[in-house]
Parts: structure tokens; C-alpha cells; sequence
């Protein structure tokens, strides 16, 4: 996920909006003659207004990439050409810098999806569903399953971060992990159980467990056949004072949400992608335990 400070580097963020998404036009992320996500869904990407998303596709309608057609949105054009685009790297290459949401979208095509997780919090992916789940509402997608496993940490074991600095013992730090991680999957649990609920989707599966260690990066598995890979860095913070209580000092967090993940697919890389599945089904069958956090 783009964030809004990411997206406001240079103070014109509509110009970046612009630039991410010619590089999706231009690296065969939006293909010629398919339409863009919908305004509201670029809102949510990008975390902008919606007065910057729509002065970022008049630029590129104006750079001939993109039309728009009366109520069915901006399409790209036939022949809609980048300059300075590169074709694919072979697969030996770095794997490109990615954010989550595009390729939840990609997933969200096919007719079963499936997405295994392994995270902090799943704040990232309870923050990006949404956009799908409108797709859903509105029509434009029409999947017969989703199923969803969610591995997390246990709330209720001392995780190595967050952790204060000053009191390792203050348990401050760990009861917003716990608030966070509990509120965030209690969410996509609902979001998903409901489309079952409203008959949008026959099937939906939800399961959550949770693992006694902490997580040093996230991991996305998503149709079996992509993975996405990112790390957890660490940095201190100090937490805003609160009335009536102690100040906390410096909190060791870690950095998710909006992180950089490193994309693999099938069948380039194949092997990756099937090591990472193996990883995360031993996991999940030997270590993680069912929870359901009070619901």
C-alpha cells in the first residue's frame, strides 16, 4: 500500500498516482483494453483524495494511455505505449519492489481464491480488502470461493517487538499489538463471512491461528501460485503522552504496514513459491493452535 506520506514526497501527489500507474500500463499490469481499478479502489491504493486520483488519470488521458467511457469508467487504450517501459527481466533478476494491493486484485479474478497469511497484525490486508470486497458488491467480480488462513502471532505471549525501551516489563507497548492484531482479524473475518451471508459468494472459508514466536516478515501466498515476501524493520518511537499516566519513553516498533514486498510467481519461480507453501501448510498444521479471540 502506497501511504499518503509516500505519496506526497514532492507535494504533488497526483503526479506520483500518475507515475505508478504508467508503470503499471507500461509493465502489463493494466493491459491494453482492460479497465482501470475504479476511482474509490485507486483512493484506497494510494491513500490520496479523490480529486488527486482523478487529476492523476487526466493526466495520462491526456498522454493518450487511458480513455473514459460514460459509466464504465477509464479503460487503456489499444496500443498505449510508455515511453522508456523495459520488457520483463528474466527470472534470474531481482524480483521488482511491490505493494500488496494490485496483485490482491489480480487474485481476485480468478473464480477460487485462496490467500494463506502469515503477519504482525494483518492490519495491511484487513486495510486492502476492502477494495475487492466493493468489486464484489458492485458486481464486477463474481468468485465462487474464497478461502482465507490467517497464522499470527500469540497475543499472549511476550513478543520481541513492540517492546518498550525503557521498561521491557511496561506492558503498554504489547496491549495495543494485542488490540490491534484482535480488532483487524476479527474484521476480515466478518467482511469475508458476510459475503457468504449476502449470497455474493457460495463459499467462503475463514481460519485463524495463531504461533508462540514473533514474525521478523510477512508473507502472502495467494492462489497458490504467487508470493509475496516483506520485512519487518524495526525502529523507535516515542508514543504520544497520555493524560494521567506515565510517559512510556521510546517503544521498539516494527514497520508493516505499507512495507515493500518482493513478489515471486509461478512458473518462473516455482521453486520458491512451492518452499514458501511447504513452510507455511508445516506451520500451520504442526505449530499454529485455532483461536477465536473471544468471538
Amino acid at each position: 500500500m502506497a501511504t499518503r506520506e509516500a505519496a506526497g514526497e514532492d507535494g504533488r501527489k497526483y503526479e506520483y498516482v500518475a507515475a505508478r500507474l504508467r508503470e503499471g500500463i507500461g509493465g502489463g499490469q493494466y493491459r491494453a483494453g482492460k479497465l482501470l481499478p475504479r476511482q474509490r479502489e485507486l483512493v484506497d491504493i494510494f491513500g490520496v483524495s479523490r480529486a488527486t486520483v482523478a487529476k492523476a488519470l487526466d493526466l495520462l488521458k491526456e498522454e493518450g494511455l487511458i480513455e473514459s467511457r460514460q459509466g464504465s469508467g477509464m479503460w487503456v487504450l489499444p496500443g498505449a505505449t510508455v515511453p522508456g517501459a523495459r520488457p520483463a527481466e528474466p527470472a534470474t533478476a531481482r524480483p521488482a519492489l511491490e505493494t500488496l494491493q494490485p496483485h490482491l486484485q489480480a487474485a481476485f479474478d480468478a473464480d477460487d481464491i485462496t490467500m494463506d497469511v502469515f503477519s504482525l497484525t494483518s492490519e495491511t490486508m484487513n486495510r486492502q480488502l476492502g477494495a475487492q470486497i466493493t468489486r464484489i458488491h458492485d458486481g464486477r467480480i463474481r468468485p465462487r470461493s474464497i478461502s482465507l488462513r490467517l497464522m499470527l502471532p500469540d497475543p499472549g505471549i511476550k513478543l520481541a517487538f513492540p517492546v518498550s525501551l525503557h521498561d521491557p516489563d511496561d506492558e503498554r507497548p504489547r496491549q495495543r499489538h494485542r488490540d490491534t492484531l484482535i480488532q483487524c482479524s476479527r474484521s476480515l473475518r466478518s467482511e469475508l463471512r458476510t459475503l457468504k451471508r449476502q449470497r455474493l459468494v457460495p463459499e467462503v472459508s475463514v481460519q485463524i491461528r495463531t504461533v508462540r514466536l514473533t514474525p521478523t516478515s510477512k508473507m502472502y501466498l495467494l492462489n497458490k501460485d504467487l508470493l509475496l515476501e516483506g520485512y519487518y524493520t524495526l525502529e523507535g518511537t516515542d508514543p504520544d503522552p497520555v493524560e494521567g499516566e506515565e510517559q512510556e519513553g521510546t517503544t521498539l516498533n516494527s514497520l508493516g504496514l505499507g512495507a515493500t514486498l518482493f513478489p515471486y510467481s509461478k512458473p518462473d519461480q516455482a521453486l520458491k513459491v512451492e518452499t514458501a507453501q511447504t513452510f507455511f501448510d508445516s506451520y500451520w498444521d504442526l505449530l499454529a493452535q485455532d483461536t477465536d479471540f473471544g468471538d
